[in-house]
């Protein structure tokens, strides 16, 4: 029988017809085929550490910088003053000025006669017969040495008419001149500016000595009367 088959051949003789050559299927070498690698097992999530809780940081002190003080602010300094030459006192105006006097009695004999006898000093010498012919004085004349003051006068009283003279005039040496020899008077008189108490008649000359000396500094805190000069202690 041919190896290829008659085209005349019906249907069911092909079929039952064993396969020729060319209609078998040339076998070929198998080759094996490597295994496929086993998959990769899937990475597990990274998770990234918790940071542990750590102290802020602190700079060291030698980087620390310093807080300023607060300071006044600058104020700038008051320009510079001349000093004003200083005021002089009564005392000071009256150093070397003329020796003046101030009489004041109402009786005319003793006023002029106390008045000769002050001008035989090299004083200047004013009178007045009361207070206040003796204060208007007083108010018109600077840098008097010495006040003479009658204990009884018609307008006011001697010791008032004393204490207002010698706060007018502190420089004054301040006389109360009086016939009255009594402790309580003496006093009353030391107590409101009186540097000399005179007992009339008897303490004129010994004044007029003590002016004639020009020391002033032994007229003060003293008693003159028919015992003589003594200090007044109080």
């Amino acid at each position: 029988m041919n190896s290829e088959q008659s085209p005349l051949m019906t249907p069911l003789e092909q079929a039952a017809a064993p396969p020729t050559a060319a209609s078998q299927p040339t076998s070929e070498p198998v080759v094996a085929q490597p295994a496929a690698p086993p998959p990769a097992p899937e990475p597990e999530p990274v998770v990234p550490p918790v940071p542990k809780a750590t102290a802020p940081l602190v700079p060291p002190e030698s980087m620390v910088l310093p807080v300023p003080k607060a300071t006044a602010p600058l104020v700038p300094p008051e320009p510079a003053v001349a000093p004003q030459p200083a005021v002089p006192s009564a005392l000071q105006e009256c150093a070397d000025a003329p020796r003046l006097a101030l009489v004041i009695d109402d009786e005319p004999a003793n006023r002029d006669f106390l008045m000769r006898l002050l001008e035989q000093t090299k004083m200047q010498v004013l009178g007045a017969s009361s207070a206040t012919e003796a204060l208007k004085i007083a108010k018109e004349t600077k840098c008097i040495t010495l006040i003479a003051v009658d204990n009884k006068l018609p307008d006011m009283d001697g010791i008032e008419l004393l204490c207002q003279l010698s706060a007018q005039h502190p420089e004054a040496r301040m006389v109360m001149a009086t016939m009255l020899d009594e402790r309580e008077l003496m006093a009353k008189a030391f107590e409101n500016g009186c540097d000399v108490f005179l007992v009339k008649p008897h303490g004129f000359m010994e004044l007029f000595r003590r002016l004639m000396a020009a020391n002033d500094d032994t007229l003060q805190h003293l008693i003159i009367d028919q015992f003589g000069p003594r200090p007044y202690r109080g």
